[in-house]
């Protein structure tokens, strides 16, 4: 039987863990399918993901309404996280941050955001950049707080791993929680160094045979290894998952 309540435990962590990579601030959020109605999804309260704790995690329906107890207020942009969920059923997580690190990308329409270190593998070749006034206007205030606007960022989204959103941050999604809050520390990563790189001269980013080198053999390993390393950082327990080492890795690989 699924523990529910380990789960809710691990989403905890994961707030805590991107507040403290800075992928996150007083604002953005990540979200965790239910394990066992996937046509539900977790997400706490809003609340600033540092300061989220057990008791502010809400169940909500992929439409984004609440399902049973109701802590607090929740996020107007929850529509992002189930919009993603229906789209994608192979994706259990999603992130959505503000990254200052990440806007000025979304801001300028010449430059390529793609991965150039091999550790932001899953970030890339073909990042979408939605803007929000493509569809619906100037009179937003940027915001996704409703189910079309939501299903419009995850039509971008496509079967991608990353979507920019133009003057607001980007979304990250993954196959497990641990998954999408690992990406999120590299695409957060890969933009600073992207940052620095453009400003010494023509990049090299990663080939396409590159990439999927990178995506197709990464070991379950070398997601443990990164969540127990950021669940000591934070204080935060450690549940170990059962480790699938991959195709071309072992238990020892860098």
């Amino acid at each position: 039987m699924f523990d529910l309540n380990q789960l809710k435990e691990d989403l905890v962590t994961a707030n805590r863990i991107l507040a403290d990579h800075n992928v996150v601030d007083s604002f953005g959020h990540v979200s965790v399918r239910h394990p066992e109605n996937p046509a539900r999804f977790l997400l706490s309260r809003a609340r600033a993901p540092a300061c989220v704790e057990l008791d502010d995690i809400m169940e909500f329906t992929l439409e984004g309404e609440v399902v049973g107890p109701v802590p607090g207020k929740p996020y107007s942009e929850r529509f992002i996280h189930g919009a993603i969920l229906a789209a994608r059923p192979d994706i259990v997580s999603v992130v959505h941050n503000h990254s200052p690190n990440i806007v000025p990308f979304t801001v300028v329409k010449t430059q390529c955001f793609c991965a150039i270190m091999h550790m932001a593998a899953p970030v890339g070749r073909d990042v979408p950049n939605w803007d929000i006034r493509d569809k619906f206007g100037d009179g937003t205030n940027l915001l996704v707080t409703n189910m079309d606007m939501a299903r419009d960022l995850a039509k971008s989204l496509g079967s991608r791993t990353v979507a920019l959103m133009r003057g607001h941050g980007c979304v990250v999604v993954g196959r497990s929680l641990r998954e999408a809050v690992f990406t999120s520390i590299y695409t957060e990563i890969n933009a600073q160094m992207l940052g620095k790189a453009l400003a010494l001269g023509e990049i090299i980013y990663l080939s396409d045979g590159e990439i999927a080198a990178n995506t197709k053999g990464r070991a379950g390993f070398t997601l443990e290894r990164g969540w127990e390393n950021w669940c000591r950082s934070v204080g935060r327990p450690y549940y170990p998952h059962a480790m699938d080492t991959g195709p071309g890795f072992s238990r020892t690989d860098k």
